[in-house]
């Protein structure tokens, strides 16, 4: 028999596994606080999040959108979610771009020729055919571009604004440099050069140069764009101290129609409520120039491994809990679009939204789009969080995630899991984001902190 527990404005119907016993909130934070401590324990104790993770990266190490590793790591996680026991499990099916990146070279051009480790950026033009050879402008913002006036014309441009080190969250350190990735490009044609070359957005000074996505503007020239690693960043701007530097790139990237690509949806159904949602989610896509462990193979693993976890201590929620393995986040959303597009008629239904897409590091709690009393109970429902120190609570956040941002804007309450942050950018969008760089005990409390947020929200 099922009898209620208030805690705070909401009524908790905790049905199995997720039983309710005994009235009142204090009772009921005890219920709670033992789900999460089981959670906690499972996780640790069964150790399947690493596995799920090691399976998805030995079966598609390189998953870029468009790419035949995409279709391998949507038929694994398919198979993987009917291993777990899912209740239902769809494709869903998107249009996704096709860029690939191909021969990727630099160096200083004359004495003492220095030679630049480059990545080309996602959706750059190739070079013409044998390269550029010009020479270097630095800059370190655009306003200095433009104040430049006719100086950049026919020049290399070269973008070098550290990511800043001072700020503790490195997501906003990544936020106030990340521009020159994005749009330097743009800027780049504007001013009359040739190439942007752009500092990868890390605080690590090495040899790997990161990727990630850029833009053109319709009417604006395409220019090609790379990324240097830091530490031959960081050489030539000494260089450029010395006097005039040219040099030589070459990239060989191209883009080829769109393909067809799949949103993977899996669904544990919900007791009492099953046609309303908690979606916890993650994207399957990532940069081709590692396997994505963090980026975002701990997401996916995360969220697979929250539903094998629920299952595993008998818990089954009032409202169904969906995992949506988003297609093509890196470069170009088009798989949260298409989802938002797809659940139009049932948006109504997603009481929640949770995004996982910070790596694999030490959870330490969650951001919250909701503010004010809304806020306050929903922090008071993850209280006990904090008895595995990942009680972090950050109200009117935002949207918690880019695949779950089309959510937040058609009103569904959207939370985002905070982890330590203060490695992951070395690894991010590079060739060294690969599965010995995740903990497998950090991974695998990142896990149950989804589980037991996505089980609270389901059952209030």
């Amino acid at each position: 028999m099922t009898r209620p527990i208030l805690l705070g404005m909401f009524a908790l119907a905790l049905v199995g596994g997720c039983r309710t016993v005994g009235n009142g909130a204090a009772f009921a934070d005890a219920v709670l606080v033992q789900r999460c401590l089981e959670l906690e324990r499972r996780a640790l104790e069964d150790n399947e999040a690493i596995a799920t993770l090691r399976s998805l990266v030995t079966a598609a190490p390189k998953r870029l959108a468009g790419s035949s590793g995409m279709h391998a790591a949507e038929q694994w996680a398919m198979q993987k979610m009917r291993e777990i026991g899912f209740d239902e499990v769809a494709a869903e099916s998107v249009m996704v771009p096709n860029w690939r990146r191909g021969v990727e070279t630099g160096a200083t051009i004359g004495a003492g020729s220095m030679p630049l480790r480059v990545t080309a950026l996602g959706g750059s033009v190739a070079t013409p055919e044998g390269g550029i050879e010009a020479e270097v402008v630095e800059v370190r913002s655009f306003e200095q571009l433009q104040a430049m006036g006719d100086a950049a014309k026919g020049k290399v441009v070269f973008f070098n604004r550290p990511m800043p080190r001072a700020l503790r969250r490195t997501g906003r350190a990544y936020g106030a440099a990340v521009p020159q990735r994005s749009n330097g490009a743009i800027e780049t044609a504007k001013a009359g050069g040739v190439f942007a070359l752009v500092r990868s957005v890390t605080t690590a000074i090495d040899g790997h140069p990161h990727t990630g996505a850029m833009n053109y503007a319709e009417g604006i020239a395409q220019v090609p764009a790379a990324a240097v690693a830091t530490a031959d960043a960081d050489a030539l701007s000494k260089l450029l101290l010395r006097g005039p530097v040219k040099v030589r790139l070459e990239l060989g990237c191209k883009t080829l129609p769109d393909v067809e690509g799949f949103n993977i949806v899996g669904d544990y159904h919900g007791s009492t409520a099953p046609d309303e949602i908690v979606l916890i989610g993650g994207h399957l896509d990532a940069w081709d120039l590692g396997t994505g462990a963090h980026d975002d193979g701990a997401g996916v693993a995360h969220c697979l491994e929250a539903v094998r976890l629920l299952k595993a201590i008998s818990c089954r929620p009032k409202r169904t809990i969906r995992v949506v393995l988003f297609a093509n986040e890196e470069n170009g959303l088009r798989g949260a679009r298409a989802y938002g597009v797809a659940h139009e008629h049932e948006v109504s239904k997603h009481v929640a939204a949770i995004e996982t897409d910070g790596g694999g590091a030490t959870p330490q709690g969650f951001s919250c789009s909701l503010r004010g009393p809304e806020a306050a109970a929903i922090e008071a429902l993850f209280a006990p969080l904090d008895q595995i120190h990942a009680g972090l609570f950050l109200s009117g956040a935002g949207a918690g995630g880019a695949d779950i941002s089309v959510l937040h804007a058609l009103g569904v309450p959207c939370f985002g899991l905070w982890v330590d942050g203060h490695r992951y950018f070395d690894y991010h969008h590079t060739a060294v984001d690969d599965l010995p760089a995740v903990n497998e005990r950090e991974l695998a409390l990142g896990a149950a902190v989804i589980a037991y947020a996505a089980s609270v929200l389901a059952d209030r």
